[in-house]
């Protein structure tokens, strides 16, 4: 095990009743903090949350060994104000603790605020998957949970992300109909919390840590995987107060009641150490604020949101939330980005992230990554074959840190979860993570099984500036091609919102070819394509509405040898999909990504034709061609992707320049890393 999995601690709790507070019937927003002394003499000033029963309760974190003592109690209102309050301590004055919890908090690297490290010094990075709610087959819920953290804790994986759903029974006012109605707004279901007990508990026995999602996007919109009729804040259902979605953000009582249930969650789970952090919204870019307009009011929510609990967390877990413009001004509070990835092309897009991730101030990953426009068949998606390969290509480009699966639960269910601890132990064995000043590249590989070259779709409806780049005709992987849109815009008002229109593909093409630029879906209405080389219009068509295979389902242009300009636009006005181009070329079958500086190289070969085969052809080897290498004897590893596990490192005396590295045979995939030594 790669891991340091901690035997679970206890909190150190005390309860107490305090008297009457006559300005406040709700005892979940009374505003109680407890002095807490820790054996070392430190005094912590806690929050205390209702306990159900007239009782209160305060908990630290049992991180030193020795005697914690109980200490004054206070109350303020609005953080203001504080009153000294007799209280009546029903546990003892006085708590052993003889074995201080073994798991290390996260926070940011103060070194390196792009990087996360464990609060011991060793760094940090979150390899594992969402595993968001437990599915609807399972009606005991914590059950699922209880079983999936040693799984992946035997897997060597480090993170979930988990959603307080109320379908999931994870919510604390929102309950699903088989657990009976929902408390009223501002008080919060015990048996909800004591699930979340023991499911933080199991993470810190595990040495899994969680991020714990307190809002999604479905419970304040219309459109989006609505459960916006059901809210029981809505207006329309008994006990409501929100006349629109778009009310949360700025309506008093919302506001109110948030700050209310944030302070319970952090002074009941605040003293865990398994929270990686508190994330405010799951994708909050679909609320109807966000679509209506809004997005000042949700940013200056955000901002006060993540004061506020920092204000009342004295052990500083991270905040975040999850919106794909990573220049809104929702970020600016947040400790990390976490943007969602759904693309066409993940091998693409995973590697990239807009802006560059060099020129973010924190550490950034994708917290989700899924494959609902993956151009691959049901039964590939469906044997999680297509899971695991994307979060490969998600540490070989801009970023250090990998991307997060969505489907954790198919992970589990086809027995998988291996497959993406082998990530994790490449990225600390290879000691990739350690590295600094890596580049993304891509060599070339040179085989004798050709395949067809192909601009594949990248992005899927995401707000990309229209790409304009040379796309190479030699086999290398290009960055830009994580922007290569698979949709483009047909609305004005798409374009204006961000989505591009059209694309620019510069080429130097080596003969006489025929590019065929495939269709694929279309918009409800009359749609366009245009295809022009050398700003000549060659090739233009328009589609009825709607139509299911469109006729003809390609546009061809015959382009003759050296530099081109190809231009690919939507003339409007509906979308249309354009899932590939087709250059008329062949190249090598095998295709390389990594990262690199003058002294590490570590690259990812795929098989392009057998990485999402269900019955892969034959494997093939080849030779990458490394260019620009220093010379000097460099150690040259082979990884199995399936294992994490490396072959035997050989010695290769380079005398500098291009290394024709001999690749063993591949039938999917594989790794390599090449360090110079001294």
């Amino acid at each position: 095990m790669l891991l340091a999995h901690a035997a679970s601690a206890k909190p150190i709790e005390f309860d107490f009743v305090a008297p009457d507070n006559p300005m406040t019937r709700n005892p979940f927003a009374r505003e109680l903090w407890a002095e807490v002394t820790t054996p070392s003499g430190q005094k912590l000033t806690l929050p205390a949350y209702y306990a159900e029963g007239g009782l209160y309760a305060v908990r630290a974190r049992p991180d030193e060994r020795g005697t914690y003592r109980f200490g004054a109690v206070s109350e303020t209102t609005l953080g203001v104000h504080a009153t000294e309050l007799v209280v009546s301590l029903v546990s003892a004055a006085e708590v052993q603790n003889p074995a201080r919890t073994r798991l290390p908090s996260i926070l940011r690297n103060p070194k390196d605020p792009r990087r996360f490290m464990r609060s011991d010094g060793v760094a940090f990075a979150p390899v594992g998957a969402n595993l968001a709610w437990a599915p609807d087959d399972r009606p005991d819920r914590l059950n699922y949970y209880l079983g999936a953290l040693p799984a992946f804790a035997h897997a060597n994986l480090n993170w979930m992300r988990v959603w307080m759903a109320h379908w999931g029974g994870l919510n604390l006012d929102w309950l699903p109909a088989d657990m009976g109605p929902s408390p009223k707004p501002g008080r919060f279901d015990e048996r909800v919390a004591e699930t979340w007990d023991k499911l933080l508990e199991a993470a810190e026995d595990n040495g899994v840590y969680i991020q714990v999602v307190l809002q999604h996007h479905g419970q304040f919109n219309t459109a989006n995987d609505s459960n916006w009729a059901q809210n029981p804040w809505n207006a329309a259902n008994p006990g409501g107060f929100l006349r629109s979605p778009v009310d949360f953000f700025t309506d008093p009582d919302a506001r109110v009641i948030s700050l209310v249930k944030y302070r319970y969650i952090v002074a009941r789970w605040g003293w865990s150490p398994a929270v990686f952090a508190w994330e405010l919204f799951n994708e909050v870019h679909w609320t109807d604020a966000i679509k209506q307009g809004h997005e000042a009011d949700v940013a200056r929510w955000h901002a006060e949101m993540a004061t506020f609990i920092r204000s009342v967390d004295a052990y500083g877990h991270l905040v975040t939330t999850s919106t794909d413009n990573l220049r809104s001004p929702i970020y600016e509070k947040m400790d990390f980005y976490q943007p969602h990835l759904y693309a066409a092309n993940l091998v693409a897009a995973a590697r990239s992230f807009d802006p560059a991730s060099d020129s973010l101030d924190r550490p950034v990953f994708y917290g989700e990554i899924g494959d609902d426009h993956q151009p691959v068949s049901a039964e590939v998606k469906k044997s999680g074959l297509n899971i695991v390969p994307p979060i490969w290509a998600s540490i070989m480009g801009q970023g250090s840190l990998a991307a997060q699966p969505w489907n954790g639960w198919q992970l589990l269910e086809q027995h998988r979860l291996e497959e993406l601890g082998a990530v994790f132990r490449f990225l600390v064995l290879s000691r990739l993570y350690a590295q600094t000043g890596l580049q993304p590249f891509s060599a070339v590989v040179e085989c004798a099984e050709r395949v067809p070259l192909k601009i594949l779709g990248g992005q899927f409806w995401q707000r990309r500036a229209a790409p304009d780049f040379t796309y190479p005709v030699d086999g290398s992987e290009p960055i830009e091609a994580a922007d290569v849109p698979a949709a483009l815009a047909g609305p004005a008002s798409s374009f204006s919102e961000g989505f591009p229109d059209h694309a620019t593909y510069h080429l130097d093409l080596p003969r006489q070819t025929s590019v065929r630029v495939r269709v694929g879906a279309l918009g409800p209405g009359v749609t366009g394509l245009r295809v022009s080389v050398d700003g000549h219009i060659e090739e233009t068509h328009r589609w009825p509405g709607g139509a299911e295979a469109p006729v003809p389902s390609e546009l061809t242009v015959s382009i003759g040898p050296g530099r081109h300009v190809l231009l690919i636009e939507n003339p409007g006005p509906e979308w249309i999909e354009v899932p590939e181009i087709d250059l008329g070329l062949e190249t090598s079958a095998l295709a390389s990504i990594g990262r690199r500086n003058d002294r590490f190289i570590a690259a990812w070969i795929w098989h392009r034709a057998n990485l999402y085969a269900l019955t892969p052809a034959a494997a093939v080897a080849g030779t990458v061609d490394l260019d620009n290498l220093a010379a000097g004897s460099w150690k040259v590893t082979w990884w199995d992707t399936l294992k994490g596990a490396a072959s035997p490192s050989k010695l290769v005396e380079h005398h500098g320049g291009t290394l024709r590295l001999e690749t063993p045979p591949i039938s999917r995939d594989a790794a390599v890393v090449l360090t110079r030594e001294e």
